[in-house]
């Protein structure tokens, strides 16, 4: 199909800006993103379609542009944006350019007609079977709901499969994936440069990893039990397609939780009420927990908290009872019923570290701390988000990463170095660790990991090398050099305790 088909259909609500030179362009696929980096997702010849969620200052247009042109694909499309009246001329100068075909997209077309009348455009160009074809379609077309759709996925390509979440909760399918096997699969996925991956588990069991969606906050995965390297092209779009519907109906408003924007908003201004409760799903009753995530991107925010409150499959405490909304540069969520008890507590901790884990490394040179306040009743939950507040504050992200944290901090040594001021921290850091850091990079050696370990073991020699692999007599001699470079005697609890507070400094 080529670009300037999209002309002969007016239906579609494109308007060609600018590349009339190139309307003889191929399109391959159709892919709806607000992803500011999609090329993950992308194989190249794909027409994009974005509502332009990703555009924060003029200059992201042209990043985002030069990461279209490296994907290689073929044209973009460009929607309405509450924002803007019309394409950003900075949008349209950074096409130019680059040389990238821009079409504006009418805003009474929804990207998911757009994308189901290419999809079956192509697929009739694709296929020498047009009876089989135009069933396909009938049956695509009449799937209602996800399990219908993981169905017809069974009987066209006759294998199993599973949608999990980006942090590798299973959501739907037949496909039996262990907690283990998930994980890696996830990890594997959010690694990939591109979309679908092949995942080899072992020897014997490779799986085939399609994108569903292409953000954070939607970036779903489709595993399917097969390596699709060895299919024929045929089979493959089947399977691009049927990911492609899936996207759609995860997306249904009527499926996804919406943002509960009055609630969040009503908390932050200290004026909620048990109409505002009783609006958002809440009980008014029982207990309720706060979680509040700051920083950037966020797009990661929203995911963490999310899959935070939506607990791990399986969970008798499932579907959760919760409300939240990202306002600023805050996401909020008010977590209630059983799975916001004091009794559930533990587990919740447990699954956020586990979602934080998972998604870290995908915040480019952004990151996100995340706060766990104390079950409190309903009346006080304003006080409970400026716990949470304060104790993400505490939480320690390195670059690209998410870190969780929880009020027991607020009693430990990270409150005291929370308040200590940015430039004295790394002073102390500095003149603490330097020496170490210094003579690892001179002799190749491993000071500051064996320390870190040592102290992470309370002063274990034997638990140190063990974990470390290592001779006891090793982690000795190691942690001698460590105190002949700092100047501090580990039997000494308050020397053991300033090379602590460094090493977690850092």
């Amino acid at each position: 199909m080529r670009l300037r088909s999209l002309l002969q259909m007016p239906e579609l609500g494109l308007t060609l800006v600018s590349g009339r030179h190139h309307l003889d362009r191929e399109i391959r696929w159709v892919v709806p993103t607000d992803m500011h980096d999609p090329r993950r997702y992308l194989s190249g010849g794909e027409l994009v379609l974005t509502g332009l969620m990703w555009r924060r200052a003029e200059t992201d247009s042209d990043t985002y542009v030069r990461n279209l042109i490296a994907a290689g694909v073929t044209a973009l499309g460009a929607g309405d944006h509450p924002e803007f009246h019309a394409v950003p001329l900075d949008l349209v100068d950074a096409c130019a350019r680059h040389d990238l075909p821009l079409f504006a997209v009418d805003a009474a077309v929804a990207f998911a007609e757009i994308t189901e009348r290419i999809v079956q455009r192509l697929s009739v160009g694709r296929s020498g079977d047009l009876a089989s074809l135009l069933d396909r379609h009938r049956r695509l077309i009449a799937a209602d709901g996800i399990g219908q759709i993981l169905e017809l996925i069974r009987n066209e390509l006759g294998m199993e499969c599973t949608v999990l979440s980006p942090t590798g909760r299973a959501l739907r399918g037949g496909l039996e994936l262990g907690e283990t096997d998930r994980a890696a699969v996830v990890a594997r996925a959010h690694a990939a440069e591109r979309l679908p991956q092949k995942v080899t588990l072992d020897r014997h069991r490779a799986y085939s990893v399609f994108g569903i969606g292409s953000t954070l906050h939607t970036g779903r995965f489709l595993v399917i039990d097969d390596d699709h390297t060895h299919w024929a092209p045929e089979r493959r779009l089947v399977a691009e397609q049927l990911a492609a519907l899936l996207m759609l109906e995860l997306d249904d408003p009527a499926v996804r939780p919406a943002p509960h924007v009055e609630l969040v908003t009503a908390l932050r201004e200290g004026t909620v009420d048990e109409h505002l409760m009783r609006s958002a799903g809440l009980p008014s009753g029982g207990s309720v927990t706060v979680i509040a995530a700051v920083g950037e991107p966020a797009a990661l925010r929203e995911v963490v908290v999310a899959e935070a409150v939506a607990g791990q499959e399986g969970d008798p405490l499932e579907p959760p009872v919760a409300a939240w909304a990202s306002l600023g540069d805050e996401t909020i969520a008010v977590l209630a019923g059983p799975a916001g008890s004091a009794e559930e507590r533990p587990r919740l901790l447990e699954w956020s570290r586990h979602c934080a884990k998972v998604l870290s490394g995908l915040g480019g040179s952004g990151a996100v701390s995340v706060g766990v306040a104390d079950p409190v009743r309903a009346a006080g939950l304003c006080g409970a988000l400026e716990q949470a507040r304060h104790t993400a504050a505490l939480a320690q992200p390195r670059p690209g990463g998410v870190d969780v944290a929880e009020p027991d901090h607020l009693v430990s040594h990270r409150m005291l170095l929370a308040a200590v001021p940015a430039d004295v921290s790394r002073a102390f850091r500095t003149r603490v660790l330097d020496p170490l850091l210094e003579y690892d990079a001179r002799h190749r050696s491993d000071l500051l990991p064996t320390l870190r370990r040592f102290l992470e073991c309370d002063g274990s020699w034997r638990q140190c090398a063990a974990s470390l692999h290592l001779h006891v007599n090793t982690v000795r001699y190691r942690m001698r050099r460590v105190e002949e470079l700092t100047g501090r005697d580990l039997r000494n609890p308050l020397d053991r305790m300033d090379l602590a507070l460094a090493v977690s400094l850092e």
